[in-house]
């Protein structure tokens, strides 16, 4: 992952879609891109979303993050007061490098699939709560 983010592209993708609900995949594709990251999904922490955009990469993840019940596992959501305080949090706000690598969340579930790190930035407007999770 980069240092300098294409933030326009990201940005004209969520007002397309924000306007068209069909194009939240797609800007989840901009998203990944322009965040040089292995993949984006769009949690919606109120759950009001049917379903989670998320980019074709992390496709294979996320059926099993639902299937095998991680989605009712998921340490991560325990960073939801750092990414409403500060607006961004990272794994590190909360776990230590000993504590990823306990977590069955971390070893049974990411580390197989290839994955590791995680950056969440907050989407709010009004009531609704957001974030755009990039997966490292």
């Amino acid at each position: 992952m980069g240092t300098t983010f294409d933030l326009g592209a990201i940005s004209a993708a969520f007002s397309v879609a924000a306007l068209d609900p069909t194009r939240w995949d797609a800007a989840m594709e901009v998203a990944e891109k322009a965040t040089e990251s292995a993949g984006a999904l769009l949690f919606d922490l109120k759950g009001h979303f049917p379903r989670i955009p998320r980019s074709r990469s992390l496709e294979a993840a996320f059926e099993r993050y639902v299937e095998d019940g991680w989605i009712h596992r998921d340490e991560r959501y325990r960073l939801i007061p750092f990414l409403s305080r500060r607006g961004v949090t990272t794994d590190l706000d909360l776990f230590t490098a000993d504590d990823i690598a306990k977590l069955p969340y971390y070893q049974e579930f990411l580390s197989p699939l290839g994955l590791r790190w995680y950056a969440a930035v907050k989407v709010a407007a009004g009531d609704d709560f957001w974030c755009i999770s990039l997966q490292l």
